[in-house]
């Protein structure tokens, strides 16, 4: 028979109550909201960080509510001398009362026990799934989150590539996370979110779970719909064999772009950028011990100091930098709408439209769903009125369609968009292969790392639009650019005029920024550049103007170059700087006639009555 003790147990004391109050309404809740999650076809976020973490830690802050009012009350009676110190409990299973007391300790020890575990293994698994990592913190992590969705990985979980398998990356993950989550709290996170991420674990032990590079061989086929900016939004393909190649030595020496992942080779690079888009010193190694250094002639610094900086060892994530987390650049998004059928083709210029619509710089998702309602809709207005009423429901489609392009990858308020983040898989957005393969990496024996096309790739064949798979019915008579190569525009990287989150130039004069209201635009940029994409030499102005009539031809100014005083392009003389850069003796002359040609004749003819001759 146990004791019985003059001030009863420990727990009958206000504090201890209202700990076992806590953890017992926890207890509830945790089952409440376990039967909620079990009842919803698709998780949810915020449940599942209340049944798995805030009422288990609510139900443990309970119990230690409980024995800190317990020892509390211990405390206080042995001060006041109203009792002794509680011997050890007695188990005798012979009387009745002691029996049904531990029965009951034991069903409910269990019960918690197990509950506990499976609330400790939920809460690692629910750690684990997508919509704790995409969707709990929600405007710091929506732009990944929603770039994870409609990405060719969307069914792998977040884990599996930023973790992967093993307790050690697992412990590293959740300390880097915590310190994320403070950074949430304190709202101190940066916007953008810095990418490369640091301390990556290296692809080798994540992407090659599933890729396998030693296995990679042959040419893939790209077919890349494109529809042109003209008024009939001209479809077009654009064909090239991907020469992907393979990791493995004995597919050759040049297997292809994966001739980097190839494991007897070792391509080691220095980045000067925290982006790592300046790459000024490579060097690759072979299996046989030599290895060839390339410094770029753009690197005006000390060689050795450069070779002694931190050196990183190329790996998948080095091209394939955006993977899962892609922000498809507004051109290439409209195409494939448009192949879709999302967006009519037939609209009238809708290719340039919609583009120019999406590539402006709106402060906030409501002011870019209001201008791209208002661009797309007032152009058919006022241009096309007879489309617009006739086929009011395919503009407000492509208006839709728009407003979908925009939310997929732009997000003010983490302050992301197409110009963010870097993709270095090819090169037509961002200089991607040409960090390295510019042309200017040279090794000291003078060899320069290939700049040649064909190396990684077919030359593109442009050609019809074509159903999907279907080969190209023959070579193409169609040139593989819509405007030639050559000159300096050879020597241009592609992504100066396709860059990410701008809409290419369609003309010489829009990507020379030439007023085309200018005199002589209407003329041929030929008549008077004579080399082809050159700026110089040029036709001299006397082929077209003989004799310059009036001042042209005195004082000083037959003397002179035509451009000296009309600017290229641009031609007409207004106002007064020009003239002022040689008459500076004449800055308060006549200030309230204007320009100077208002009164001085170059043109042969009278103005205002009040022209002179000199």
């Amino acid at each position: 028979m146990a004791e019985h003790h003059k001030g009863g147990g420990l727990y009958r004391n206000a504090v201890s109550f209202f700990g076992a109050y806590v953890a017992i309404i926890s207890i509830f809740l945790i089952l409440f909201t376990l039967l909620l999650m079990f009842s919803f076809k698709s998780p949810s976020p915020y449940i599942g960080i209340f049944s798995y973490m805030v009422f288990p830690a609510f139900f443990t802050l309970g119990v230690f509510i409980f024995l800190y009012g317990m020892r509390r009350e211990s405390i206080r009676r042995r001060k006041l001398g109203v009792d002794e110190a509680l011997p050890y409990p007695r188990l005798d299973l012979n009387d009745p009362k002691t029996r049904k007391t531990f029965s009951y300790a034991i069903l409910g020890g269990s019960f918690l026990a197990i509950l506990l575990a499976f609330i400790s293994y939920h809460a690692f698994l629910y750690t684990e799934t997508v919509s704790f990592c995409g969707q709990l913190c929600h405007t710091v992590m929506q732009p990944e989150y929603v770039s994870y969705k409609a990405s060719p990985h969307a069914r792998v979980p977040c884990v599996d590539c930023h973790v992967g398998s093993g307790a050690s990356w697992y412990v590293k993950s959740k300390i880097s996370g915590a310190r994320q989550v403070l950074a949430v709290m304190l709202n101190t996170y940066p916007r953008p979110i810095p990418t490369p991420i640091e301390n990556l674990r290296p692809a080798r032990e994540t992407c090659e779970e599933c890729h396998w590079p030693a296995k990679f061989f042959g040419t893939q086929l790209m077919q890349i719909p494109h529809f042109r900016y003209d008024e009939q939004n001209s479809p077009e393909q654009i064909s090239l064999g991907i020469k992907t190649g393979g990791g493995s030595g004995q597919l050759g020496e040049n297997a292809g772009i994966h001739w980097h992942m190839i494991t007897e080779n070792k391509i080691h690079f220095i980045a000067t950028d925290r982006k790592e888009q300046e790459i000024p010193w490579i060097r690759s190694s072979r299996l046989d011990g030599t290895e060839d250094v390339y410094i770029t002639t753009d690197y005006k610094g000390d060689p050795e100091e450069l070779a002694s900086r931190e050196k990183r060892e190329m790996d998948c994530m080095d091209c394939h930098n955006r993977p899962t987390h892609i922000y498809e650049p507004p051109d290439a998004a409209v195409d494939k709408a448009m192949a879709s059928y999302f967006i009519s083709r037939t609209l009238p210029w809708v290719k340039k439209v919609v583009v120019d619509a999406l590539v402006v710089d709106y402060p906030s998702r409501e002011k870019a769903i209001e201008g791209l309602r208002t661009d797309i809709a007032t152009f058919y207005r006022d241009k096309y009125p007879n489309v617009y009423k006739a086929r009011k429901a395919d503009v407000d489609k492509a208006i839709g369609t728009a407003i979908n392009i925009y939310d997929q990858s732009v997000f003010p308020d983490m302050k992301v968009n197409w110009k963010t983040y870097a993709s270095n898989i090819g090169h037509r957005n961002w200089p991607g292969c040409f960090r390295c393969h510019d042309g200017k990496h040279v090794a000291k024996n003078g060899k320069v790392l290939t700049t040649e096309c064909t190396t990684c790739h077919t030359m593109p064949e442009r050609g019809p639009l074509s159903p999907l798979g279907a080969m190209m019915p023959g070579p193409s008579k169609m040139k593989w650019h819509p405007m030639d190569l050559e000159g300096k525009h050879g020597r241009i990287l592609c992504n100066k005029c396709h860059e990410a989150g701008y809409r290419p130039p369609i003309d010489c004069a829009e990507c020379h920024k030439i007023d085309t209201s200018a005199p002589m635009m209407s003329m041929a940029c030929a008549d008077c550049h004579e080399k082809k994409f050159e700026a110089q030499p040029v036709t001299s102005c006397r082929e077209c103007h003989e004799n310059p009539p009036a001042l042209h031809r005195k004082g000083e100014h037959p003397d002179l170059s035509c451009t000296e005083c009309h600017r290229p392009h641009v031609w007409e003389v207004t106002g007064r700087d020009t003239c002022l850069s040689c008459h500076d003796d004449k800055v308060d002359h006549n200030k309230e006639e204007g320009a100077c040609t208002n009164c001085h004749d170059f043109r042969g003819k009278t103005a205002s009555g009040k022209t002179r001759s000199g």
